[in-house]
Order: C-alpha cells, then sequence, then structure tokens
C-alpha cells in the first residue's frame, strides 16, 4: 500500500508541473537542504525548518541549533556575434546560514534563522563586447527569521515568521560613446532593509506521511545609493534611488516513508516573480552633463511567474550515517525579449548528493551539488547593448556543510 501510495503522490506531482522559480531566487538554506534538492517542506524535522517550513518546528523536542556555509562557484560562456566567446571571471561566493529553536512547552516553539533568499553574481571583463549593458552585477541580501509555531492538534501544525530583510544591488558597465562624449565606467550601488513575513503548516495524518506547505510573503524595497563615474568630464555623480518587489512564492511538500530507514519527499514551488516589471533608478538631478533631461534610466524586464519541481530520497544506514540525493528542474522566468547580460541564465537542471552524520548531540552535514545550465539562444537588441548570440555552456559547483547541536 505504501508504495502504491508513493508512485501516486510523485505522479501527481509530476503532473502539476516540472519547473521553478530561479532568477536570483537562493535555496541553498542548509548542507542536508542542499543534498535533498530542497525537500525539507514536508520533512522540517532539523532545526532548518525555520528556512523551509517553521510548523516543522514543532516535530524538535527542546532545543536546537544549527549553522553552516555553502560555497558556490558559477561558470557561463557569453557568444556575442562578430565578438567571439566571452567566458565568466571565476569567483565564489559563500551565502551562510544559522538557526535557533527552542520548545517552549507541549503546544509552543520559537525560533530564529538568518538564511539568503536572493542572491545574484555575474562578473565578466571590464573590456568585454557586453560592458555597454553590464559587465558587473551583484545582489545580496540576508534575512533575519523569529517565528512561533503551534502545535494545534497532534498532528497538525501552524506556524508564522516575521523577515527582516537587507538588500544590496551593485552594477557595473560602460556608458556608450555618443558623437564627442566619450566611454566612461559606471558604478551603481544602493541598499535598503525592508520586512515580510511568511507561514506554515504541517500535518501528519499518518506514520508514513507528512505534507509541508509555506508562504514567503514579498518584501518591497526602496534602495538609497549613488551613482560614480570614473570619468567626469561628460558625466556627473549623483545620489539615486530605485524600487524592487520581490517575489513571493508558494510550496507544497510531500514526503513519505516507505520504511523506517528510507524517506522520499516531492515539492512543487511557485514563485510569482512578475512582480519584477522594470529596473528603474532615479537620480537626484542629470548625471549628463550635455542633458539636463538624464534624471533616470529603465529598462523593461517583464519577468514571468514560474514554478519549481524538487524531489529528493534519504536513507539511513545506521543510527550514525544517513545517505542524501536529489534532482532539480529550474526554469528561468526571464523572457526571450529582455533577456540581458546582468543575469545570463536559462532553465537549469540541478542534481545533489550527500550524507549526515550524527554524533552524540552533534551532527555534521555535507553536500555536493551540480548546476548545469540550458543553452540559451539571444537576439540582439541595439537599445539595450545586447547582441545577437549565445549562453552556453553554464554550470555551477555548490559545496555546503552544516553542524548542528541539541541541547
Amino acid at each position: 500500500m505504501r508504495k502504491v501510495s508513493l508512485f501516486l503522490l510523485i505522479f501527481w506531482l509530476a503532473l502539476v508541473g516540472v519547473s521553478y522559480g530561479a532568477g536570483f531566487a537562493l535555496y541553498e538554506w542548509s548542507a542536508r537542504g542542499n543534498a535533498l534538492g530542497g525537500t525539507l517542506v514536508g520533512r522540517a524535522d532539523d532545526a532548518s525548518a525555520v528556512a523551509f517550513n517553521p510548523a516543522g518546528m514543532t516535530q524538535l523536542e527542546g532545543t536546537h541549533f544549527m549553522a553552516g556555509v555553502t560555497a558556490i562557484a558559477p561558470d557561463i560562456k557569453v557568444e556575442a556575434k562578430g565578438y567571439g566567446t566571452t567566458n565568466e571571471n571565476n569567483n565564489i561566493f559563500f551565502p551562510p546560514h544559522f538557526y535557533l529553536t527552542h520548545q517552549i512547552n507541549d503546544r509552543y516553539w520559537i525560533g530564529v534563522g538568518e538564511y539568503t533568499r536572493f542572491g545574484l553574481a555575474t562578473d565578466f571583463p571590464s573590456d568585454w563586447a557586453g560592458r555597454y549593458n553590464s559587465y558587473y552585477a551583484s545582489i545580496v541580501s540576508y534575512s533575519i527569521v523569529p517565528s512561533v509555531a503551534v502545535k494545534l492538534t497532534d498532528k497538525l501544525s501552524f506556524a508564522v515568521g516575521l523577515e527582516a530583510m537587507y538588500f544590496e544591488f551593485q552594477q557595473k558597465k560602460y556608458t556608450y560613446p555618443q558623437g564627442p562624449i566619450g566611454s566612461t565606467d559606471a558604478h551603481l550601488k544602493g541598499d535598503s532593509v525592508n520586512y515580510g513575513f511568511n507561514l506554515g503548516l504541517h500535518y501528519k495524518p499518518v506514520e508514513w506521511l507528512r505534507l509541508g506547505f509555506t508562504y514567503k510573503s514579498q518584501v518591497e524595497q526602496q534602495l538609497r545609493g549613488r551613482i560614480d563615474f570614473t570619468d567626469n568630464t561628460y558625466y556627473n555623480d549623483r545620489d539615486a534611488t530605485g524600487s524592487i518587489t520581490l517575489p513571493d512564492s508558494f510550496t507544497l511538500g510531500i514526503a513519505v516513508y516507505p520504511t523506517e530507514k528510507l524517506s522520499v519527499e516531492a515539492d512543487v514551488v511557485y514563485t510569482r516573480w512578475s512582480t519584477y516589471d522594470a529596473l528603474t533608478i532615479k537620480y537626484d538631478g542629470s548625471i549628463s552633463k550635455v542633458n539636463p533631461l538624464a534624471t533616470q534610466s529603465s529598462s523593461k524586464k517583464d519577468w514571468k511567474d514560474v514554478w519549481r519541481f524538487q524531489f529528493g530520497v534519504e536513507y539511513s544506514l545506521n543510527e550514525m550515517v544517513d545517505l542524501r540525493a536529489s534532482y532539480i528542474y529550474d526554469q528561468s522566468p526571464i523572457p526571450d525579449e529582455h533577456v540581458d547580460y546582468i543575469l545570463p541564465a536559462n532553465n537549469r537542471h540541478i542534481l545533489g548528493v550527500g550524507t549526515g552524520f550524527k554524533l552524540d548531540k552533534w551532527t555534521i552535514d555535507l553536500s555536493y551539488n551540480y548546476l548545469m545550465y540550458e543553452d540559451r539562444d539571444v537576439d540582439g537588441r541595439a537599445s539595450d547593448y545586447v547582441y545577437d548570440g549565445k549562453f552556453k555552456d553554464g554550470n555551477a559547483h555548490l559545496v555546503g556543510v552544516s553542524v548542528g547541536y541539541s541541547f
């Protein structure tokens, strides 16, 4: 009966949609979560539940701590017609995570977590052909999320959390020479702090089945910063402002335990990237010494709402060692007509493996993921300084480690 139910649940999730809300969203919230492809929404049975599904905290007795980091090393090639192929500069990024949960009594739990929901980094040589669109872009965010979970019944739990998010955007590109005005390097940087919330549900109708649901709200960031130019002959450094509405997301997870040692979970994530319709920057006065109307810049985005499909398997080899594996299919929200060099991406496939060690009250989790981008043909847009060409051979290596302790 369990095998039949497992097949039906996975088949149903496959029909819902094999896709992913990519963009610049991040889901590397723990090494165990990485190895399981993020499928800790139904399981939600360690301290990282604060990020994946805070309602799962009600499965944790006492006090639990976890901290760690994921190293991400991306790489992609951009082919621009007439200019050859350019490789992205090699960089490694380290989004951290930290969680603490505490059982107050048989009904209430509290927890706090720090993790990264959004991040981006593209870095090309400053003299490459696409430098007039972008040669460097980065998004850095950190969320601190205190949460409260309540056990409504022995089988059903509910949680709510408040999210405080720091958000920073940077972009470097060259202005395009026009007439007597020469080209110069422009560096834009701004940051913001704002708030959102999340909700979680966890339901365990029988011992071999767990259901989880989470909602993470939109966060509207009002960025303030500055644009600076290397050469001020024709340009003015100015204060700058901009706004971006970061998307909300819905996640449903179903975890099945065919045997005591084996668990299988499949999740779907729906992310509303249509909130990102344009990137508009307003300046405190004109940035051009010859054009007084140059008080803002805008590029159309019109991203689309997308899904994520993730599947993870965990097997308890013995009392000390767990083995994990996962697969994710990842659909890009960027439409063909607005693709650019800030995020030269496409649909992705992610494979994950990992292991966990239990040593008395300590846990050590290790993960490795290999991310593969599908190649993407690009139609040039002269107005945005994007050339006919191709994004190709994109990949990333991700290595995660988390250390946990139970009090």
